[in-house]
């Protein structure tokens, strides 16, 4: 059945709003109603202001790598539109399906009038970098209090991400790996497929981009982790959280996330539940983590949004196009 790619947004939203209510709900029956209500309205509303400002360094940041990206590629856009469509992007990853994954290329395509195969690559190593930013922040977290087990886990994933710059550089090597892939049973469907977007990003994924674009990523997503860090101090009584652990459990969450609209349900139970694992003034204090989640996650995800949305209000006609219409290219 068709839908329209702003119908999609609003069931998204429905659906995420709908899961979130739940997740939480969930988790403050099991910790007691009463504990996990007076855990949030003790909160401090007066450091909103500073988890929303590093939520925007982490926008503010992975704008300007889009801007790198697009300018690499030789894609010229106003930057009022082009911040537009980076902020419309992001209202897109609640929805379901993939429309997140092609609708600033397709607001690219229609105000711009750049193909949406010319501005896709960018979409693709945005993804790329974020992946592997939040998979070295993870490792670097679990390396600040995991012994030797921690430093081991952190080389190998450093090498394991060191591996993927270089394999994603090499045209030759990426070439291999894919043969490598289609002898899997599934593989041989999707390495042709791979292989095209690999050579449609090549210049993307030239070292000096994709370090770059892998450093602003490690600083946006950094931010966030802060934020967490910090949500906890917020609550008068809070033991607080060791930055450490609130960089392994916010990365490593939004990673076990990803294949969720939003990271809705997953990465809510990961803040919680490590925190409370690693962190031992909180192993008692479910209600509190139940709470700070529910902030941090509002500042970040639900933020993020709401600016969509209101970015979404700009392009309120292209949006009213077919989905399937849109991922032709949005020509009828």
């Amino acid at each position: 059945m068709s839908t329209t790619i702003l119908a999609g947004f609003r069931r998204g939203l429905l659906i995420g709003l709908s899961l979130g209510v739940l997740v939480y709900l969930s988790y403050a029956i099991w910790t007691g109603w009463e504990e996990a209500a007076a855990a949030l309205l003790s909160f401090q509303w007066g450091w909103l202001p500073l988890l929303l400002l590093l939520s925007m360094v982490n926008y503010g940041l992975r704008y300007l790598r889009w801007e790198f990206y697009l300018r690499t590629l030789s894609i010229s856009v106003p930057w009022r539109s082009s911040a537009a469509i980076f902020l419309a992007g992001l209202a897109m990853t609640i929805t379901p399906g993939k429309v997140g994954e092609f609708l600033k290329s397709y607001l690219l395509k229609k105000s711009a009038g750049i193909p949406m195969a010319t501005s896709a690559p960018v979409v693709l190593v945005e993804r790329i970098t974020d992946l592997l930013s939040l998979l070295l922040l993870a490792s670097f977290g679990v390396a600040s209090y995991g012994g030797s087990t921690g430093r081991t886990l952190l080389l190998v994933v450093g090498a394991l991400v060191l591996l993927a710059v270089v394999v994603l550089h090499s045209r030759s090597l990426s070439r291999l790996l894919l043969r490598l892939l289609a002898v899997l049973p599934m593989g041989a469907r999707l390495a042709p497929k791979l292989s095209e977007l690999l050579d449609s990003s090549r210049a993307l994924l030239g070292l000096r981009p994709l370090c770059l674009g892998l450093l602003l990523a490690t600083v946006a997503w950094f931010a966030e982790c802060l934020g967490y860090f910090w949500a906890f101090d917020a609550f008068p009584d809070s033991p607080g959280l060791e930055l450490s652990v609130a960089v392994f459990a916010y990365s490593f969450s939004t990673v076990v996330g990803v294949l969720s609209p939003g990271g809705i349900g997953p990465t809510d139970i990961g803040l919680i539940e490590l925190a409370c694992q690693f962190n031992p003034g909180l192993a008692e204090r479910r209600d509190l983590a139940t709470a700070a989640s529910f902030v941090v996650r509002l500042c970040t995800l639900w933020f993020a949004v709401l600016l969509g949305a209101f970015a979404l209000l700009r392009y309120r006609a292209e949006v009213e196009v077919d989905v399937e219409l849109a991922r032709g290219g949005g020509e009828p």
